[in-house]
């Protein structure tokens, strides 16, 4: 709900209650907690049991097609696996210059990341199974571990510096609404229905100023859960709406466990906005009707 919400303090305080409660801490922050966790699990995983993801390649902009996997195990349709691999390399290449533009339907986040404590947990579950004489699969079927990607947004000036005039409008042209709240308002009457008045104020007024706004409000809020503690490497795409005014914009991203501490990380990725041909002729069209 925190998500759906937009509000990034909620969703950061009931994360970091979550780990708290997990682990038994009442500071998640603090050196010393931190400390003690890591060096916890190195004794428990070894060296490289320390949880956390490692982030390879990372892209913002407009979709770049999944690609798509060969069936078989031939040597002919290994063959055919290589060029569908280079084919989709180049495209992608060729999207990562496309510039994205107001009249774009979405945009993506896509990350490269790797779980470099995967072959260490993955040991521990398999020695504990054995001494309890559980099944592996069962064991290894029963691991849930969850990444929150909780991503903000905010308009640029010439100089770099955030936009004070901005008002926090993103969308799409096909959703009809500037603002993630009035989209979700209309389209999840329900969950907004389970709101007191005086919840749903609280939520504007934690906003504030525009600058605020900034600060506070959640663009996405993306669930990354992993069920196979084997799982070494992922690539992650979240569709993101792009922004209704041309500019350059700056994407901050936040991923937070809810089971680790000082396993969290910040980064930052700006991408440059066009005005979308598209989006002129309904803008063009609409002031006709009028």
């Amino acid at each position: 709900m925190a998500c759906s919400l937009s509000s990034y303090h909620l969703a950061s305080t009931i994360l970091d209650a979550m780990v708290m409660f997990k682990i038994g801490t009442m500071d998640v922050d603090s050196a010393e907690t931190r400390q003690w966790f890591a060096h916890s699990m190195v004794q428990q995983y070894g060296a490289a049991g320390a949880p956390r993801l490692v982030l390879g390649e990372k892209f913002l902009g407009v979709p770049i097609p999944d690609p798509v996997k060969a069936a078989g195990k031939d040597a002919a349709a290994s063959e055919a696996a290589k060029k569908e691999a280079e084919k989709n390399r180049i495209a992608r290449h060729v999207m990562q210059t496309k510039q994205v533009t107001t009249a774009d339907e979405k945009m993506a986040l896509e990350l490269q990341v790797t779980r470099p404590h995967a072959e260490g947990f993955t040991k521990q579950k398999l020695a504990m199974a054995q001494r309890q004489n559980v099944p592996p699969q069962v064991a290894l079927q029963s691991y849930r571990e969850t990444w929150f990607i909780l991503v903000r947004a905010t308009k640029l000036n010439e100089d770099g510096r955030p936009d004070g005039d901005w008002d926090g409008a993103l969308g799409s042209p096909q959703t009809g609404f500037a603002h993630r709240q009035e989209f979700f308002r209309k389209k999840s009457g329900s969950l907004y229905d389970m709101l007191e008045p005086e919840t749903i104020e609280a939520f504007e007024k934690e906003r504030g100023s525009k600058e605020r706004y900034a600060e506070e409000n959640i663009v996405i809020g993306w669930p990354f859960v992993i069920s196979n503690v084997a799982q070494k490497a992922s690539r992650l795409k979240i569709h993101l709406p792009p922004p209704l005014e041309p500019g350059k914009y700056e994407f901050h991203v936040t991923i937070k466990s809810q089971d680790f501490v000082g396993a969290g990380q910040d980064f930052k990725l700006v991408v440059d906005v066009a005005q979308g041909a598209e989006k002129d002729e309904d803008r063009t069209e609409t002031k006709k009707d009028k």
